[in-house]
Parts: C-alpha cells; sequence; structure tokens
C-alpha cells in the first residue's frame, strides 16, 4: 500500500467518521431516544411529561418531574466507554427507585429526568426519598461520581408547559444541597 493509498483510505474513513457525527446528532434532535444510553432524549422527556398532562386533563392523574443532577461529574470525553457505563449504572439506580410505569430519560451529560405519571398527593415526597437513598449508597464509592442534588415538582393542574415544567425541576435541583431534593408543587 502506497502512501497516497493510505492517505486516500484515511481521507475516507474521516468523512465517513463526520457523516456518522452528523447522523447521530441529527437523531438526537428529531429522536427521542439518546443513542448511548438507550434512554430517553430531552424529546423523549417532553413526551413523556406531554402523556402525563394528557392524563391529568383527561382523568385528573397529578404526575411529578424529579430532575437528578451529579454537578461534579466528568463530563469532558462523553464517547468514552466507562462515562457511558456509569450514565447506564446511574440511570438504572435511579429507575430502581421508581415504578416500571415512571420513564427515566437523560437530560443532559451530567443529569437525569425522571416523569412520574399518575401520582397520589403526596407521593413525590417518598419516590424522591427512595431514589436518594439508592443514589448515596453509589455515590458512597470513591471517585465515582461526586455529589448529587435532586429537584422535583409536583404537577397539580395542566396549566404548564411542558418546558416550564422541566425547568422548574432542572432549577430546584440547582438549589437543592450536595446529596439532598429540594421539592415544590405547581
Amino acid at each position: 500500500m502506497t502512501e497516497h493509498d493510505y492517505a486516500e483510505i484515511q481521507a475516507k474513513l474521516e468523512a465517513a467518521e463526520a457523516e456518522l457525527e452528523r447522523i447521530k446528532f441529527t437523531l438526537d434532535v428529531v429522536g427521542t431516544v439518546d443513542l448511548d444510553t438507550s434512554l430517553l432524549n430531552r424529546n423523549g422527556i417532553f413526551e413523556s411529561i406531554q402523556r402525563a398532562q394528557r392524563w391529568l386533563v383527561r382523568r385528573g392523574d397529578i404526575y411529578g418531574v424529579l430532575f437528578v443532577t451529579f454537578p461534579d461529574l466528568d463530563v469532558s470525553n462523553t464517547s468514552d466507554p466507562s462515562y457511558l457505563e456509569l450514565m447506564k449504572h446511574l440511570a438504572a439506580t435511579i429507575a430502581a427507585g421508581v415504578r416500571d410505569v415512571d420513564e427515566v430519560g437523560r437530560a443532559a451529560d451530567n443529569s437525569f429526568a425522571v416523569v412520574l405519571a399518575n401520582l397520589e398527593p403526596g407521593a413525590l415526597q417518598i419516590v424522591t426519598e427512595r431514589v436518594t437513598e439508592l443514589l448515596r449508597k453509589v455515590t458512597e464509592a470513591p471517585n465515582l461520581t461526586g455529589e448529587f442534588q435532586i429537584g422535583g415538582v409536583e404537577i397539580l393542574t395542566a396549566s404548564h408547559t411542558y418546558g416550564t415544567v422541566l425547568d422548574t425541576a432542572q432549577r430546584l435541583s440547582t438549589l437543592a444541597p450536595a446529596g439532598a431534593s429540594n421539592l415544590s408543587t405547581i
């Protein structure tokens, strides 16, 4: 193989990798599943909130949204297999604290959202305590993720937009003390 052949193959490989990244970005923008973790992405989280809100309008079923942030998580190399495994592990830990009907999604490189459909009044507190306890056990491992913060909202009326619901839960998570939660009802 000549240097010219090698350079040509290298150029084709780089073009194919760039096209793959473009396709992944397109799927992430229009799709509902995070390609790296197979969880809901932000679009999927919004769809889940929309479904819960439709049930609220139809049947009066209140719902909630939890936002779990890991502010110390190293997100400098989100394509690293160990990072992706950690994200899957954290998502599984969060999912273990909620019901099968609840949906866990990856909201950002260092955070997750959980849509809790058909809640009983006050149940958000119970679910949050369970998730908090599970995450404390996981984050006690040295150099794993650092601290976490949880924000949560219990939705009683359908007068809120999907973005407002998620943004409120996210804002509450940033106000929560490390290793704890900050909850509200709207």
